[in-house]
This record gives C-alpha cells, structure tokens and sequence, in this order.
C-alpha cells in the first residue's frame, strides 16, 4: 500500500507538518476564544443581574425619598403655620396672666382665664402678686397660765400706754413681709 504513494520530499513533510501545527492552533486558539466568551458571558450576565438589583434597589430608594420629601413639605408647612400663630396666642396668654398675677389674682383665676398650668399660674402668682400676704394666725393651742396672767394685766393697763407700746413695733416692717424678687419670695 505505500508503495503506491511517492515518496515525499523533506519540504513537503515540512509544508505538511506547519499546516497541521496552524490547524491545531487555530483549533486551540477557538477552543480559548470560546471558553474566553463563554466565561465573559457568565461575568456579565452576573454583573447585569448586580445591576438590575441596585436599579430595583434604586428605584425603591428613591420612592422613599419621594414619599419623605412630600412628609418633610407638609411637617413644614403645618410648623410655619403653627410657629405663625403658636408665639403670639402663648406670649399673649403669659402678657395677660402677669397682668392678672400684678392685680392680685390668685392661681386658679390664671389657670382658668390664661389657659396656663398650675406650677406656671403659682410662679407667676409668687413673682407678681404685689400685696403683703398677712401670715396666717397660729392655731389656738392651750396657754399656760403664766401666760395668761400676762395678757390679763397687758389688756389690764391703761389705754395711754398701750398705744406708745404698739407704735415702734407698727414702725417696724412685719417679719413675715419678704421683699419682692427676693429668694425667699420664690421659695416661700
């Protein structure tokens, strides 16, 4: 059977041997350009499903933010109203309790009239009230009798003395009576 074939010559095996080798490269260098885009195709197949989820996220993100700016518009709106007519009603409301609480009244007429809390309407009453609070008279307790032999011969003397006696003690301002701002007038 090989008889029949010439025998090749050194350059055709040459010649033979460089078209297989460029056969087999191109084969190789097909089968790497396939495996090159089958792997890219896999990249970006992962990277568009990445992307698709941060434009949903997105997408999702910006809806929120859409709702908040509408809330934040109408939070606004609602505080500048308010702030436009809370300052003046509550300045006003305090104008008239200090007026009140200059003229005497007493807490509960603040509390009821001014639309203000009890500790507010007590402050104001304890910082404005201008009249001298009279203390209270001591509860009756039983007096021994020394004592009550002492007030026997005071209501005893005669009316001339008991008017000289009460003069320097009129001169002198009750101990009871605070100064008006003082710390004791807050506190007392």
């Amino acid at each position: 059977m090989f008889e029949i074939l010439p025998n090749p010559s050194l350059e055709t095996l040459l010649l033979a041997a460089r078209a297989i080798l460029l056969v087999g490269a191109l084969w190789i260098f097909a089968l790497a350009f396939i495996r090159w885009r089958r792997a890219d195709e896999r990249g970006n197949e992962k990277l568009h499903a990445q992307l698709e989820r941060a434009f949903v996220e997105l997408r999702s993100l910006h809806e929120t933010v859409s709702v908040m700016s509408a809330r934040l518009d109408a939070l606004s709106r609602e505080s500048a109203i308010d702030s436009h007519l809370a300052p003046s009603g509550t300045q006003r409301g305090y104008d008239v309790a200090t007026r009140l609480a200059r003229n005497g009244a007493n807490a509960e007429d603040l509390i009821n009239n001014c639309g203000i809390t009890r500790h507010e309407a007590e402050l104001l009453v304890r910082l404005h009230n201008t009249r001298v609070r009279e203390p209270a008279p001591a509860p009756a307790r039983p007096q021994p009798a020394a004592e009550a032999r002492r007030q026997q011969q005071r209501a005893q003397q005669p009316q001339a003395q008991q008017p000289q006696a009460q003069q320097p003690q009129a001169a002198q301002p009750p101990a009871t009576a605070r100064k008006r701002g003082s710390l004791l007038s807050v506190v007392g």
